[in-house]
Formats: structure tokens, C-alpha cells, sequence
């Protein structure tokens, strides 16, 4: 498939999501109220943390390596197998190290802080790297159009639980939601596990090898991994570290808000990530120049239309929030609007990154992340306990919006391109026929 169709195909699957994962967020904020969202922020962060630090980034040098022909995808798959299960065994012992420290909060609630739980956390990582990797492999094979009927599909679990949940179709604990969410998460996690291995099977004829990569094409795999293991390490910090700080000087119910705010906003990424994921494809595999055509036109496609999507969504909000998820939530309408500031040309940020890492250029994104990272853990840690959710919201859209001016000048600078590109609009963006035809 073209990377025209491709990019048709994760755009109309992309809209879907989106909504589906609109009304799930509807219902899940209803059911747990905003300190129970709190809760539930400092669970999934810790997870997504835990499969950055312990996955050692190993989704981000699949496609690079396959596509450059440096490793035989059956060996890798192999070696990325044992990884995972190891990494597994080491994030439960950590779990009980924590325990043993008494700071188990930093990755579970007091009130899940049970063997059961951090069981059901390790689970929790094993099938979210899992997948990963399994998407990894299935994009270098430019399987889009599965990945996206899969990321739709995947999307109506949840918020179909979550429905029959708030409907008492589903009986659960209404003075303790937060752990039948959690149960949810589970299944929705098993679930996916089982789908996507399926989907490995049928599509793509890659089993795991008796044999390893050499060693020292695994020296090389752990570099570039280590590389953008860094990296990836420090923009989490750098775009969720606002969320614990808040938690810390706030609580639980005031980060329920704040998170609501930023989760709407950053719905506009979606976009921007799905044409991430084909450029990173085609971009590893074209000749360089082909790849900056294709990153210009593209990045320029992300941006205006996260924009057009942006104004609009912010009135929607303004009428909606107090509707839809209770009127305990209206303040986040005012933390969208600063959100947006940086919200919007980071979609810039996330086409650039994607080619940086198609190109083997990691060292880019580590800088600008690392430069960033220092810039907001200042900001966060100076605005939020003097202004609260405000400061909290200033700081990351400025914390984005530089990221996505330094990201834009290396870009221009690094492949001599004009730094007005993002200005120079011809007719065939704002037709998708006409612009599609670009990438045949």
C-alpha cells in the first residue's frame, strides 16, 4: 500500500478513535469522580514510566534496524522476547524493593498497594511492551491499515466496559471505583495481548529464531536503543512530571482536573502521531531527500490542521466539560486554553522526531529533550506550588512551544531547508486528494 492510502487509511481510523476514546474518557471521569482520576493518572504514568525505563526503548530501533538490514527480524524477535521477560521479572522485584522503602506510592495508591496489585502492574507492562514491539514489526512491514482497524478495535473495549459500568449494567464497587477500573485495564491489557499476536501470525511470517542477534550487532542494538532510551526517558519526564508535582502539592482531586485538561488537549496529537508512525516508516527506507519532501509537506499538514481542530475543540469544550463530565470539572476549560499554546506546534516536534529517529539521527531528539527537561522541571517545580493547576498548565505549553521552535530551526539548519517552510502553503494542502498525490 502507497504511503498516500496508508496515510488516508490512519486518518479516517484516527477520527474514530478519537471519538470512541471521548466518550471513554466520559464515562471512566463519571464513574471515579476527580480524586479517583487522580489516582488513576498516577497509575497509568507509572506504568507508561516503567515501560520507557525498563523496556529500554525497544520499540525505537526495530523499524531503523530491520529496514537497514542490520538484523534478521527472526533473531531480533527472539532476542527482544528474552529482554522482555527479564524486564518483567526486575519490574515486580522493584515493586517490592519500593514496598520495602516504603515509597510503593510513587507507582501505587495506598489502598492497591496489595500482591495482587503489583501483579496485576507487571502484567500491566509486559503486555503494553508487548504490544509494542508486535506494532513495531508490523510498521516496519507497512501493515497500517491492520494497526489501524486494531488501535480502532482496541479502542471499543474499554468504552464499552466503561458504559455498561456507568449504566450498572455491570455491577461494581461504587464507594471504591478505582479498583474495578484497574480490573478493567487488566482485560483491556490481556485483551489486546491476544489480538495483536493474532494479528502478528496472520500477517506477518516471522517466528522466533533458535538463534540470538551477534553480539556485536547487539552492542549496536543497545546502543541506538540507549540512545533513544535517554531521550524518551527525559521527554516523559519532561511533558509528565507536572503530574506528580501537582499530585504532590495539590492532591488527588486537583489533578483529576488538571489531567482531564491535559488529556483533551493532547487528544489533538493523534494526528500528528499517526502520520509519525508512516513517515517513520517511509522515511527509513527513501532516500534522504524523498524523506525531507515528505517531512515538509507533512509536518505542515500536522500543524494546521491540529490548529483548524484545536479552535474548534476549545468551543466544543467550553459548552461540554460542565455537561459531560460534571460541573467539578469546568476549570479545566480555562487550563485547555493554556495548554493549546504549546499543544498545537508540537505537533511540529512530533513529525520532525520521527524523522530524526527514521534517519538514524537520535542524538537530535535526545538534546532538545534534555534542554527542554531542564527548562520545565525549573518551571514546574517554581509555578505550581506558588499559582497551583495554572502554573502547572504555563509551564508545559511553553515547555512545547520551545521544543517545537528549537526542533524546527535543527530541521531547517541540518537539511538546508528554508526556516519560512511551514509558511510556504501551496493549494494542494487544503485539498487531500490533490496533496495525497504528492506521496504516490
Amino acid at each position: 500500500m502507497s504511503i498516500k492510502k496508508n496515510i488516508s487509511f490512519i486518518f479516517g481510523s484516527q477520527i474514530i478513535s478519537t471519538a470512541i476514546g471521548f466518550l471513554s474518557s466520559i464515562f471512566i471521569t463519571r464513574i471515579l469522580g476527580s480524586e479517583g482520576r487522580g489516582d488513576n493518572t498516577i497509575f497509568t504514568n507509572s506504568i507508561a514510566f516503567s515501560v520507557l525505563f525498563f523496556g529500554f526503548s525497544i520499540n525505537s530501533t526495530i523499524v531503523y534496524f530491520i529496514n537497514s538490514q542490520k538484523a534478521k527480524a527472526e533473531e531480533l524477535l527472539s532476542t527482544i522476547i528474552i529482554l522482555i521477560l527479564c524486564s518483567t521479572i526486575l519490574v515486580y522485584v522493584t515493586l517490592d524493593v519500593l514496598e520495602y522503602f516504603n515509597a510503593l506510592y510513587i507507582a501505587l495508591p495506598p489502598d492497591i498497594q496489595s500482591r495482587s496489585y503489583k501483579f496485576i502492574f507487571s502484567t500491566l507492562y509486559f503486555t503494553t511492551i508487548l504490544n509494542g514491539v508486535l506494532q513495531a514489526f508490523l510498521s516496519t512491514y507497512k501493515k497500517f491499515k491492520a494497526l489501524s482497524i486494531y488501535g480502532t478495535a482496541l479502542q471499543v473495549v474499554p468504552a464499552t466496559l466503561y458504559c455498561l459500568m456507568f449504566y450498572n449494567i455491570i455491577s461494581f464497587n461504587h464507594n471504591d471505583p478505582f479498583k474495578s477500573v484497574i480490573i478493567v485495564t487488566f482485560i483491556v491489557g490481556i485483551t489486546s495481548s491476544i489480538a495483536i499476536l493474532i494479528l502478528f501470525a496472520r500477517l506477518l511470517h516471522i517466528r522466533p529464531s533458535k538463534k540470538l542477534i551477534p553480539v556485536s550487532l547487539l552492542r549496536q542494538f543497545i546502543f541506538f536503543s540507549s540512545m533513544a532510551y535517554i531521550g524518551n526517558i527525559v521527554t516523559f519526564l519532561t511533558y509528565k512530571l507536572d503530574f506528580w508535582v501537582v499530585d504532590f502539592y495539590r492532591g488527588k482531586s486537583e489533578l483529576g482536573i488538571y489531567s482531564l485538561a491535559a488529556q483533551l488537549s493532547q487528544l489533538l496529537w493523534l494526528l500528528p502521531q499517526s502520520i509519525a508512525t508512516v513517515l517513520y516508516a517511509y522515511a527509513s527506507s527513501s532516500e534522504e531527500q524523498q524523506a525531507i519532501n515528505y517531512t515538509t509537506k507533512l509536518q505542515q499538514v500536522a500543524f494546521y490542521a491540529t490548529l483548524i481542530f484545536g479552535v474548534a475543540g476549545l468551543g466544543l469544550a467550553y459548552f461540554f466539560i460542565p455537561v459531560l463530565y460534571g460541573q467539578e470539572f469546568a476549570p479545566a476549560f480555562h487550563l485547555m486554553c493554556i495548554f493549546m499554546i504549546g499543544i498545537i506546534p508540537f505537533s511540529i516536534t512530533t513529525v520532525l522526531a520521527s524523522l530524526y529517529a527514521a534517519r538514524g539521527n537520535f542524538k537530535i531528539s535526545f538534546i532538545i529533550s534534555l534542554i527542554i527537561f531542564i527548562f520545565s522541571s525549573i518551571m514546574y517545580l517554581t509555578l505550581i506550588p506558588k499559582f497551583g493547576l495554572f502554573g502547572g498548565a504555563i509551564s508545559s505549553a511553553l515547555a512545547y512551544l520551545i521544543s517545537s521552535i528549537i526542533s524546527e530551526l535543527w530541521f531547517c539548519k541540518l537539511y538546508s531547508v528554508s526556516t519560512y517552510n511551514l509558511l510556504m502553503i501551496k493549494k494542494d494542502i487544503f485539498s487531500m486528494t490533490k496533496f495525497l498525490n504528492l506521496f504516490k
